[in-house]
């Protein structure tokens, strides 16, 4: 009993000093100190807390320091706990000040649509959509079994249900787990065709762009960039999100 209680206080009082170590970079931040304010917030990642609000309070200090490569990589971050519009707004903005400006593939109409219901929630509740509708649906087996009776139209309802759900939950993983991003954070770095710096250089990318990362062989990466171009660059010129 003893060690709970003892166990409950270590950890209140730990919330307790990061949430005022929070607070304090906070302060240095309304201050105009942003590199102090970096300092703090670092301070608290280093602890192993992690929030959309704090990679988004980290993003705001690296853009007033005008470090746009990684104030884009902290909103990314962000975002990823959240997609907020705020933090979407402030993304859009300093993707403004970075040298490479891409068009992005447009996509079929459809795929669009697809994206807007796939993201209207997060996977979790994608999955728990998937796994009532399968329950329901073998609750009505049972049911129709020990009734000697069946009942089409609402089975015929439920697999549907079941299948459409199913492959929002699966569009959802793949968009959340199975795609890894990274940003540039050198000045200037060649894409090669080939991951050799002896293979022809394909196109030049800059400071603060975001690529897909499609597979790793060495110290080398296969990149995508918005517009469907891919090519090859060394893993030490850019920083995962």
């Amino acid at each position: 009993m003893r060690l709970k209680i003892i166990i409950i206080l270590l950890i209140s009082t730990s919330i307790i000093a990061e949430n005022s170590l929070f607070e304090q970079a906070n302060n240095e931040y309304r201050n105009q100190n942003y590199s102090i304010a970096i300092s703090l917030y670092d301070s608290i990642l280093n602890n192993g807390l992690e929030s959309g609000e704090l990679y988004y309070n980290l993003g705001n200090c690296y853009y007033k320091n005008q470090d746009w490569a990684n104030a884009i990589w902290h909103y990314e971050k962000s975002l990823i706990f959240k997609k907020e519009q705020k933090v979407l707004k402030n993304l859009n903005l300093t993707k403004q000040k970075i040298k490479d400006k891409i068009e992005p593939l447009p996509d079929i109409f459809y795929k669009k649509w697809w994206l807007k219901i796939v993201e209207l929630f997060k996977i979790k509740i994608w999955q728990t959509f998937t796994l009532i509708s399968l329950w329901s649906l073998l609750f009505l087996k049972i049911f129709e079994f020990i009734k000697k009776i069946r009942i089409r139209y609402i089975t015929r309802t439920l697999i549907t249900l079941s299948l459409f759900f199913f492959l929002i939950t699966y569009s959802s993983y793949n968009n959340t787990y199975n795609k890894e991003h990274a940003i540039i954070f050198v000045d200037s770095t060649n894409v090669n065709s080939a991951p050799s710096n002896n293979s022809t250089i394909l196109f030049s990318l800059h400071s603060g762009t975001k690529v897909e990362i499609i597979e790793k062989i060495g110290n080398w990466l296969n990149i995508k960039i918005e517009n469907g171009n891919i090519g090859w660059i060394e893993d030490a010129k850019c920083k995962k999100i």
